[in-house]
């Protein structure tokens, strides 16, 4: 007998999510897409994979209201029953001088990073009998990070720590990790100048910047029995950014 598996990417209509979305869908896993302002990038992944014949739930939720985020699991759970992994990956990033940010914007970016990692971790853990909670973070965490985004770094810097915090809460049954990614070919990162990138790239061991698959990858191994004793562990998949 064939055991469905369910998964709710966060932030998932596009980029790292939409790419995470697809490798499991591919898999046969039964998939939660959520957005917040993409509907239209969200309807179209649905319709992309529906090719895999699974199941697919489509559902818009701002991860920083505590209510949208209740109401979210209770569709989950009327729709799949239980889920087997979260992925916290829904994050933004609202770039400009350091000195220039005003506190709304500041928290309007560690909300939906911190805040919402921790709201979808809390409730989802009901749902989770076992599985795991993947985080996304990122490695500006390690490299000392960007002076123009220090509410991103701030935010995932606190991830990390929502990691080691939730893995020791959810012992032994429920796995948490965290991926710290470097720099990825995705919406974000699109219009930097390319003198600028062509920098960073000189910075990287491997001279290029990721793309959303490999995160994917990582993820899905992650979720997978071969990752079985792997909990309460950060994983940089940068190309070997600053080394």
């Amino acid at each position: 007998m064939v055991i469905l598996m369910n998964i709710l990417v966060t932030g998932s209509s596009k980029g790292i999510g939409a790419a995470i979305i697809k490798k499991f869908a591919s898999k046969g896993w039964n998939v939660v897409i959520n957005y917040n302002f993409s509907q239209k990038e969200a309807h179209d992944l649905e319709t992309y994979i529906k090719r895999y014949n699974i199941k697919v739930l489509n559902i818009k939720c701002d991860v920083k209201n505590e209510v949208e985020v209740k109401n979210m699991f209770t569709k989950i759970k009327e729709e799949f029953g239980n889920l087997d992994v979260i992925v916290n990956n829904a994050g933004i990033s609202l770039d400009n001088g350091l000195v220039n940010k005003d506190a709304k914007e500041f928290m309007t970016v560690v909300n939906t990073n911190l805040l919402g990692t921790y709201l979808v971790s809390k409730y989802g853990t009901k749902l989770l009998k076992e599985g795991s909670i993947i985080n996304i973070s990122s490695n500006n965490v390690y490299t000392g990070g960007i002076i123009e985004s220090v509410d991103y770094d701030a935010s995932k810097a606190g991830i990390i720590a929502l990691t080691h915090d939730f893995a020791r809460y959810l012992a032994p049954k429920v796995r948490v990790n965290c991926i710290c990614p470097g720099w990825i070919n995705t919406d974000m990162n699109k219009d930097l100048y390319i003198d600028y990138k062509k920098e960073e790239e000189n910075k990287i061991l491997l001279k290029k910047f990721g793309e959303a698959e490999d995160i994917a990858n990582v993820v899905y191994f992650l979720a997978s029995k071969e990752a079985k004793y792997i909990n309460d562990t950060i994983i940089r998949v940068d190309g070997g950014y600053g080394h």
